[in-house]
């Protein structure tokens, strides 16, 4: 039988684990020639980069995930994880995000102790992931994760009717009559989508990167029952700077006559089984909420979409009823919860429902969670695994 050994993923290995990541890619999506694959290789590298070793988070001894090799040393399996640092009233959480967990069918028996050599991680508060799927869902759940509720949901305001509408047929068994009718519908209601974007005169907008400001107003306004991302200024540097795959990202700080500040950011994406649809993704929201509604903002925020784009794209927000905001607003529904959430019985959350988690890569197709073939579980995995709780699952109350 073939030997295999489970290793920890080190900085220098990072060009062996972009190539890993660009053959299974193009193993997905079909090949497009070597010159290509040098690029996505290149491009996965350097995302890699920015996400595992720049991280303001990581430390020297932060793991930055673990692989399966064969007696030759090449990858045949593979799990990556960042740190993620949060706040809840006046402490201060480390999180450890997982994703890209992809093993070869030859390597499948390993599945399960690659996993498993991620959660015995130490340091950290709990362990989660932002991009589960189908496949990666049902692993979390066996192993005590928890799923956060509307985490399969993902939001849509079509701007571009003529471009959105044959797009969400196009998944069904639409032919082109039935697109051309939905083309030929979009381009006529167009007209009256455009009306929304209205400017509101009671906010003041102006693009903003004085990190410092920014991380004063994230602290100063977040709800303190909720574990909210710590946006500290290197944070936001990191996420939303020049060196950040994000860049350039639209951040504009607002405020009304009586004073009250926040600020929110939008990033450009590219949606789409064919890369059709240009969109705006709302990657971040603070406002005041005792004083400030996410109405009175949201006119602004969609003024601000660059004219191009096809549609928003948002995800939920505990507290927040879009449906209020705009009839127009489609919530879609991923294959499965998105985030999953397993904790440390020795140090537990108080409510994992209100983790605040962020979307720092989910942009990205490299941090995507998928394997060949079902992981193979041993008979023992009932006394290994420790459950988020010995109670009803709690309840969750996302920010």
């Amino acid at each position: 039988m073939e030997r295999f050994e489970i290793q920890p993923v080190l900085s220098s290995a990072l060009t062996d684990v972009a190539n890993f990541l660009c053959r299974w890619r193009g193993r997905e999506e079909g090949s497009s020639g070597p010159h290509h694959a040098r690029e996505d290789s290149l491009r996965i590298e350097r995302h890699l980069k920015w996400l595992l070793v720049e991280n303001p988070v990581v430390t020297d001894d932060s793991p930055t995930g673990f692989c399966i090799r064969d007696h030759l040393g090449s990858i045949k399996g593979l799990t990556l994880a960042f740190p993620a640092a949060f706040l809840t009233a006046d402490r201060r959480l480390l999180g450890l995000c997982s994703g890209s967990f992809f093993v070869e069918p030859q390597a499948r028996t390993q599945g399960y102790y690659l996993f498993r050599k991620y959660l015995s991680s130490p340091g950290y508060s709990f362990f989660f992931a932002t991009t589960c799927n189908a496949e990666s869902a049902p692993l979390w759940r066996r192993l005590g994760g928890c799923a956060v509720p509307n985490s399969e949901t993902e939001h849509i305001l079509p701007l571009k009717l003529d471009v959105m509408l044959p797009a969400f047929v196009s998944g069904t068994s639409a032919n082109a009559v039935v697109l051309g009718m939905a083309r030929l519908l979009g381009r006529c209601a167009n007209p009256i989508l455009q009306l929304l974007a209205r400017q509101s005169a009671a906010l003041t907008i102006q693009p903003c990167q004085d990190w410092h400001k920014l991380s004063d107003l994230a602290r100063r306004h977040r709800p303190a029952d909720w574990i909210t991302t710590d946006r500290s200024p290197e944070f936001l540097q990191w996420r939303y700077g020049p060196s950040s795959p994000h860049y350039p990202t639209g951040i504009y700080l607002f405020h009304d006559k009586l004073g009250n500040e926040g600020w929110f950011a939008l990033a450009n994406v590219i949606r789409g089984r064919n890369g059709q649809i240009r969109g705006s993704v709302l990657l971040d929201a603070i406002w005041p909420r005792n004083k400030m509604s996410f109405g009175d903002i949201f006119p602004e925020i969609l003024r601000l979409v660059p004219a191009r784009a096809d549609a928003l794209f948002f995800r939920p927000r505990p507290g927040l009823d879009y449906s209020e905001i705009s009839r127009w607003i489609i919530p879609r529904q991923w294959e499965a919860s998105r985030v999953f959430v397993i904790t440390r019985k020795s140090d537990p959350l108080e409510s994992v429902a209100s983790l605040d988690y962020g979307d720092t890569a989910m942009p990205f197709g490299t941090w995507m969670t998928r394997w060949s073939d079902p992981i193979v579980f041993p008979s023992s995995i009932q006394r290994d695994v420790k459950p988020v709780s010995n109670s009803e699952p709690r309840s969750v109350s996302l920010r």
